[in-house]
């Protein structure tokens, strides 16, 4: 054990034993974080385990924190609504508030961070992915899930200079920071810190309090208390106060015109500091009765957020010690903030000050000097719009977060190996593909075709007595062998092939598994190709169906094994990862496309068929491709979802909420010569 490690963990067990301490001589909120972590949640956990639901484990400091990642939670339980969640805290002030939450299925205390409690906890939670908030750094949990391949992820990520992992001795901090799978933090600041130690696996997405702060202040309110009281006045909303920041406005509170009143929301609800301060401003209360004063204490809790709607500038209270409280609430309603000195470690309040929507005051003389400027219409306007336009500029974190973390999450279990990747239900289209494969190349070698360029294969799960139909662009002058193959079981598979006015021009009905059709157009059209389950050992059989052409394009063995095992270990990422619990289905339905492309082509799914449910598509090649890129679009050509990342397995992932036609468009970008590529559709 190196002399930091013991430094930590003496660190960690003095502060666990002094709140201990604290909790016998008398403090409330060391009891509650005592006995808070006394509670057994092992059955509940063992519960979720035994219900086969995946656990997705979010771990907040205290409130402020899980407010940050409260958007990212929403936006996962949507994304992945067969997930369970625990939710785990440090403070009382967030499990106190949080513990009956609709957001988590279990609320707990982290358990402490020994070598030994956080293996325990790691292998009774055993997550599918853990998601840590803004700056929850705890050494032994980290190693315990990078020891158990747990998924890592920090989000709303926000780091200083000042901290140990950027100081030349803080080795031990940096070592808990590569832990981490990805981290997705608030600020280019931020990225850049960590790009001088050597942490490159960084996405700056933002901050998703934003997005919490901005559906708050859209929710109806009314309160007829605070009403009354700021009706016609313009109003100074002092929220979340200390005794420092109560002793600056107190300095500049009786150089304000007559017509001003102030809201005084204290951080803490202490009862004899509330009656001095009714004392000392001659002030009247929110729960008592209302007496005609300009100054009102806001002696409740639950309601802040909401009250800046009344406000017309805030003062937001921390800034004159340990720090700064949310800045982002009052923001949201366009109120110019202003906050003592110490702000630096907070990015929306920096922001926010150099934008020029909030202002930092020393003293009750500054604070009275830029209440006097903020009277001004022109300078009120400005500081109004300026705290707006960081809003909307920063809009959409929680989406950004979401949505990259569910990417990582998928390309972290699609680099596992291909053993990890089991799912039966793509092992047994896999074997299908395969089947469908040597057939096809049994007819390549003694038919003089090759596999058609473009659309080559296509498969799916077909019910018995049911037909599934395919419509191919056919040219004139060549030869087309069309072969079918299904999965063991099937005892009679027939084949079609109609021309653009549904006459059969070609057929294979005979009682077998594998029927082929040769055809030899002479005049180019849309031709439709159709299988047909006629008999088998089961209701539904897995089908596939290959084209060959004279003039085609060769697909080595070693390349279609090559993709057919990359698209099995990405069927299987997508279901390991929540994306999907089947192939597509229903009538008439194909689940999996193949295609031969060159660098620069591409091939578009037309009239995709969706019902209402949430659909996932990924795309996988070999070796020989470097960049694949996916479109979906409804009718009209607006695109609803696109990976353009530069790699080779775009993945998309889409909640249909109205039924109907869709498009789905495969682009290869960058490739070696012409490669199969394989397309798979995939549902909840």
């Amino acid at each position: 054990m190196s002399a930091a490690e013991l430094v930590y963990r003496v660190g960690t067990g003095a502060y666990h034993l002094g709140i201990a301490a604290a909790a016998r001589l008398g403090s409330v909120q060391a009891a509650r974080w005592v006995t808070g972590r006394e509670q057994d949640v092992s059955d509940r956990i063992e519960a979720l385990h035994a219900a086969g639901r995946p656990i997705l484990w979010l771990h907040a400091a205290s409130l402020g924190e899980f407010e940050q990642g409260r958007p990212v939670l929403e936006a996962l339980r949507i994304a992945r609504p067969g997930w369970a969640v625990v939710l785990t805290f440090f403070s009382p002030s967030g499990y106190e508030r949080c513990r009956g939450t609709e957001l988590a299925e279990v609320v707990t205390y982290l358990p402490t961070d020994t070598p030994r409690r956080a293996a325990a906890w790691i292998e009774l939670l055993r997550p599918r992915l853990a998601v840590f908030v803004k700056y929850e750094f705890w050494y032994y949990h980290l190693h315990s899930l990078r020891a158990a391949g747990v998924p890592t992820f920090l989000i709303a990520g926000s780091f200083r200079p000042g901290q140990l992992f950027f100081r030349p001795y803080g080795g031990f901090y940096r070592r808990m920071l590569h832990v981490f799978d990805h981290l997705l933090v608030q600020t280019e600041e931020d990225r850049k810190l960590l790009a001088g130690i050597g942490i490159d696996r960084v996405t700056v997405t933002g901050d998703p309090r934003i997005d919490r702060t901005r559906a708050l202040a859209a929710q109806p309110f009314a309160d007829q208390r605070l009403a009354d009281f700021t009706a016609g006045h313009p109003t100074l909303l002092a929220g979340s106060v200390w005794p420092q920041d109560v002793e600056v406005i107190t300095g500049a509170w009786s150089a304000q015109p007559a017509e001003w009143r102030l809201v005084l929301a204290p951080h803490q609800l202490d009862e004899q500091q509330l009656i001095a301060w009714q004392q000392q401003f001659d002030a009247e209360r929110y729960t008592g009765t209302p007496r005609g004063k300009r100054v009102m204490l806001l002696d409740t809790i639950g309601i802040l957020s909401r009250a800046y709607r009344y406000g017309t500038v805030a003062f937001i209270g921390g800034g004159y010690g340990s720090g700064l409280h949310n800045t982002l609430e009052p923001m949201s309603y366009g109120l110019p903030g202003l906050f003592g000195p110490r702000y630096a470690k907070f990015p929306e309040a920096r922001a926010a000050v150099a934008r020029g929507g909030a202002f930092s005051v020393g003293s009750a003389g500054e604070l009275s000097e830029r209440l006097q400027e903020l009277r001004d219409p022109a300078a009120y306007a400005a500081a109004q719009q300026a705290q707006h336009d960081y809003l909307t500029a920063n809009a959409g974190a929680a989406r950004r977060t979401t949505d990259l973390l569910l990417r990582l999450l998928l390309f972290l279990l699609f680099a596992l190996p291909v053993s990890a990747q089991s799912w039966s239900s793509a092992d047994r289209l896999n074997e299908t593909l395969d089947g469908l494969y040597a057939k096809c190349n049994l007819m390549v070698a003694v038919s003089g075709t090759d596999w058609r360029p473009g659309l080559c294969l296509a498969a799916t799960q077909l019910e018995r007595s049911k037909t599934v139909s395919l419509e191919v662009q056919l040219r004139v002058a060549r030869k087309y062998i069309f072969i079918a193959s299904a999965a063991p079981g099937t005892t009679d598979l027939d084949l079609l092939v109609r021309d653009a006015s549904g006459a059969i021009v070609g057929a294979d009905t005979e009682s077998d598994q594998t029927p082929i059709v040769e055809l030899t157009v002479d005049t180019a059209a849309t031709f439709t190709i159709q299988l047909h389950y006629v008999s088998g050992d089961s209701a539904t059989a897995l089908v596939a169906l290959g084209m060959l052409r004279s003039f085609g394009v060769s697909l080595p063995d070693a390349a279609f094994r090559e993709v057919s095992q990359q698209f099995g270990a990405a069927a299987g990422a997508v279901r390991a990862a929540g994306g999907a619990r089947t192939f597509r289905g229903g009538p008439d339905s194909w689940c999996v496309f193949g295609y031969l492309l060159e660098e620069g082509e591409g091939a578009t799914v037309e009239n995709l068929r969706l019902g209402t449910g949430r659909y996932f598509f990924a795309a996988t090649g070999p070796e020989s491709v470097q960049d694949i890129d996916l479109y979906l679009a409804g009718d009209s050509p607006e695109i609803l979802r696109v990976d353009r990342e530069g790699d080779a397995y775009p993945m998309l992932d889409y909640e249909v909420t109205e039924p109907g036609p869709y498009r789905l468009r495969l682009e290869v970008e960058r490739a070696r010569g012409a490669s199969l590529v394989l397309l798979g559709l995939f549902t909840n």
